[in-house]
């Protein structure tokens, strides 16, 4: 692996991970990362890792062997046809880091099939084709995702990573044959929609936007990859307010909800947004004001009324 550009390094401890071992043998080393891959320094060794042999990322270790060690990134590559795993651990931030932007390299800049849009709030979109494009993971200058864009003939279609609800895995048949496809879920200005994915790097995209929705508090820290699973971190909701946030995602003005709920009046929906805004669920736009019209502003009216 030639030298390149650094784009991120951390210095930590590492070791080669064997399932034989009775315990982890952790060694000091520096991890440097470019645009071709790795470089793992420990003692005088130099062992280059290709970022196209990386097989997967994560916390993939024994806990048996990873004994106290609650904070590392697990890295499985393929090495004439072996597959073997380097563990690293450090501060949990380059740790973060250096997982956010190998995953960047792996996504950036590579060819894909996308179905856009697949789905308009619900609703499947016959006369939609498959295309062929280029995804792009747009950065912005403080070192966060902002916006996934593919490019195509047909022209770009950019998902904000604010605007993006969920993703998972779909079984789709494509010219035929069955393919597990990435299907992402995302608002607009007007609508939800849903953008299918086909690549070879769909699993890493489908981990990399969980990452971001995990950070975002979007989905539980705890929930494998699925949003909305009522994982251990969500909040626990009671049938009214299940009920309001139904209402809202189905397009109900917030100030329309009272007329939807039976039995609840204006003060209870309220409160019930109080609650909601203090889980994460839902944002303030802006403060209603209740009015009631003073001794002047009804001789006002009656003057116009008298006319």
């Amino acid at each position: 692996m030639a030298q390149e550009k650094v784009v991120t390094w951390l210095e930590g401890k590492l070791f080669f991970v064997d399932t034989y071992a009775a315990r982890a043998n952790w060694v000091p080393c520096k991890v440097v990362l470019t645009y071709g891959g790795i470089w793992l320094m420990y003692g005088n060794e130099k062992k280059g890792v290709p970022l196209a042999s990386i097989a997967s990322l994560g916390r993939e270790v024994s806990k048996k062997l990873m004994g106290n060690v609650s904070d590392y990134l697990s890295i499985a590559y393929v090495v004439g046809g072996k597959e073997m795993t380097v563990a690293i651990t450090g501060q949990s931030a380059q740790l973060k880091k250096l997982k956010k932007y190998i995953m960047f390299l792996q996504l950036n800049k590579k060819p894909v099939y996308i179905l856009h849009p697949a789905k308009i709030g619900g609703a499947i979109q016959d006369k939609v084709s498959w295309e062929q494009g280029i995804l792009n993971v747009v950065w912005t200058p403080g070192g966060a995702a902002d916006k996934l864009v593919v490019q195509r003939k047909s022209g770009n279609v950019e998902i904000a990573m604010g605007e993006i609800e969920m993703i998972q895995t779909e079984n789709q048949k494509i010219n035929g044959k069955p393919q597990t496809i990435a299907n992402i879920k995302h608002s607009g200005a007007d609508n939800v929609y849903n953008t299918f994915i086909l690549a070879g790097i769909q699993n890493s995209l489908i981990e990399y936007i969980n990452d971001h929705l995990k950070e975002q508090g979007v989905i539980s820290k705890h929930e494998d990859g699925e949003a909305g699973g009522g994982g251990g971190g969500d909040a626990a909701l009671e049938g009214l307010e299940d009920e309001i946030l139904v209402a809202l995602y189905s397009g109900v003005s917030a100030l329309e909800v009272p007329t939807f709920m039976d039995g609840a009046d204006v003060d209870q929906v309220e409160e019930i947004y109080d609650k909601l805004i203090s889980y994460g669920l839902v944002e303030l736009v802006r403060l209603r004001k209740d009015v009631k019209l003073t001794a002047k502003g009804r001789n006002i009216v009656n003057k116009k009324m008298q006319m």
